[in-house]
């Protein structure tokens, strides 16, 4: 971090996700606290966002606004840049979720291409190597490369809050169909379901998630799991 006055640049060295949003928050809080009116955040080696992050950008850029201050980001990437562009018409738009037709129904039998099961319980400072395998995965099928970057960031999005809610042990699994990816998240906590045209209202800091998720695939089911505690994010991004 430098400081010039009330001007400070703040250079996260990876992604700013669950791992690394406390850190940034300590930060950012402490700079407010000692009125410091301009903030810029370089996100040079920042290739995701997540919710969490963009709740914390978002309320301390509105905190620094009222003081007659200003946070900025520079650079970022084509990458970062879209992803910023999504969660601005969200929140300052209100945007909801896009009226898509029906997700296809699979036909009976439909067997996968491939399929990759990956049990996380690492920590969450791991969760961008995730993100990075599940965009890995994907490019050997014929998917542009945006699309490749959305269903990652969703996917890192449904492990945020697999870590977050459900004690931090979570399952993966990834499946690419002739017309679709489908991937799971299931994690072991408490449970939550929420119907597909159910909206969800978000706090200053939580609840982004899935507004997030339904802007960035094509289908997003979230229910609890059957025989035991816990819930499965289910998403589908068509080809």
């Amino acid at each position: 971090m430098n400081e010039w006055n009330d001007i400070a640049v703040l250079a996260p060295t990876g992604d700013i996700d669950l791992a690394t949003v406390p850190l940034l928050r300590e930060q950012l809080d402490a700079l407010i606290r000692s009125r410091v009116l301009r903030v810029l955040v370089s996100c040079q080696n920042v290739s995701f966002i997540d919710s969490s992050g963009q709740a914390l950008l978002l309320s301390r850029a509105r905190r620094l606004q009222q003081m007659g201050g200003m946070l900025s980001l520079v650079n970022a990437s084509a990458q970062v840049a879209r992803f910023l562009q999504i969660a601005c018409l969200i929140d300052v738009l209100h945007v909801s979720s896009a009226n898509r037709p029906p997700v296809p129904v699979l036909a009976p039998g439909a067997m996968p291409l491939w399929s990759r099961t990956v049990r996380v319980k690492d920590g969450v400072e791991h969760l961008g190597e995730y993100r990075h395998r599940v965009s890995a995965e994907l490019e050997a099928l014929d998917m542009p490369e945006e699309a490749r970057f959305d269903v990652a960031l969703a996917a890192g999005e449904a492990l945020s809050n697999a870590y977050d809610h459900g004690g931090g042990c979570c399952v993966m699994t990834m499946c690419a169909y002739p017309d679709r990816v489908v991937i799971e998240v299931g994690d072991e906590g408490t449970g939550f379901q929420i119907a597909p045209d159910e909206e969800v209202t978000p706090t200053e800091e939580r609840g982004r998630g899935i507004r997030l998720m339904r802007m960035l695939v094509d289908g997003v089911e979230v229910r609890r799991r059957e025989g035991g505690p816990g819930t499965v994010v289910r998403l589908i991004k068509l080809r």
